[in-house]
């Protein structure tokens, strides 16, 4: 399973709570509701912005545009990507929907769990951490510091202190031709060496990184021996898991969307025409002409 993340904020006009609603509602209930999507995500998360997370706390820091989305799309291959935005009822049914900016980061992943506490399950309180390597140094030579290095430190220093999964995401490639056409086509792709996330009991663990010395020390210490520092970035969040239908002990049921004999699949298309009651909200069946 492999993730396809984007990461933007409001578009112009528009305050941060209006894009939160547009994204957490309507925009849920347009997937939701359509096949094409709904056949080609395994999951579906959402990790709003935590505002106000002072410099202090940070180990990296906020990126200049301030970013308040990070939406994380799971894939069985990257081929995945283009049915899911070009199929028709995408067009008809997403693409009017407008609510980010133009500006956004796209990326394209493939996560390994470094630590998992024992009954873990996803959603609340994360730090997202989107890593730059240092000019001369080869992806190769990151990606092992990272996993070798940095990895276990980050376990080390904070096992026991309210972490409670750790997540190394690496790049895999992705072309921005791909979305020249569509809603994403001024997203940035292909920037950045590696996306870690780790979840958190609640926000003061999170924030131990910053202000607990010690592990400040060591956590500083490191991401600055394997980062550049400045040009990398990070999000502290709350993650909203919307739909999963792959995760162990998290996966639920498929939506009605998919099956062809439920309101949803008629209403949206399916078997059903509209006609002129249907003017009045009540579709009829091309079948039989009942209400």
């Amino acid at each position: 399973m492999i993730k396809w993340t984007i990461t933007s904020r409001h578009k112009p006009g528009m305050t941060t709570e209006r894009f939160y609603y547009e994204w957490s509602v309507l925009h849920v209930a347009l997937m939701l509701t359509n096949a094409s999507t709904m056949r080609t995500f395994r999951r579906y998360t959402q990790h709003f912005a935590i505002l106000g997370v002072p410099r202090e706390v940070r180990l990296l820091p906020q990126h200049e545009m301030a970013w308040e989305s990070f939406a994380e799309h799971w894939i069985d291959q990257p081929e995945d990507i283009l049915p899911s935005i070009q199929n028709e009822d995408y067009l008809g049914r997403m693409r009017p929907h407008s609510f980010s900016d133009a500006a956004m980061e796209l990326q394209l992943l493939a996560g390994e769990t470094v630590f998992q506490r024992e009954g873990f399950r996803s959603g609340g309180v994360k730090v997202i951490h989107t890593l730059k390597r240092p000019e001369g140094t080869t992806q190769d030579a990151f990606e092992a510091g990272w996993a070798g290095r940095h990895g276990p430190a980050v376990v080390s220093a904070l096992g026991d202190k309210g972490l409670r999964k750790y997540v190394l995401d690496r790049p895999l490639r992705l072309e921005s031709e791909q979305f020249k056409t569509s809603l994403f086509a001024h997203g940035k792709v292909g920037q950045y060496a590696g996306t870690e996330e780790l979840w958190f009991d609640d926000l003061e663990s999170a924030a131990r990184m910053g202000t607990d010395p010690e592990v400040r020390a060591v956590l500083g210490a490191s991401l600055a021996s394997l980062v550049d520092v400045p040009r990398s970035h990070s999000m502290y969040v709350i993650e909203r898991v919307v739909f999963d239908f792959v995760t162990d002990g998290e996966a639920m049921p498929r939506p009605a969307i998919l099956d062809p004999s439920s309101a949803e699949a008629r209403v949206s298309g399916g078997d059903w025409m509209v006609t002129a009651p249907a003017l009045a909200g009540w579709p009829v069946p091309a079948e039989t002409g009942e209400r």
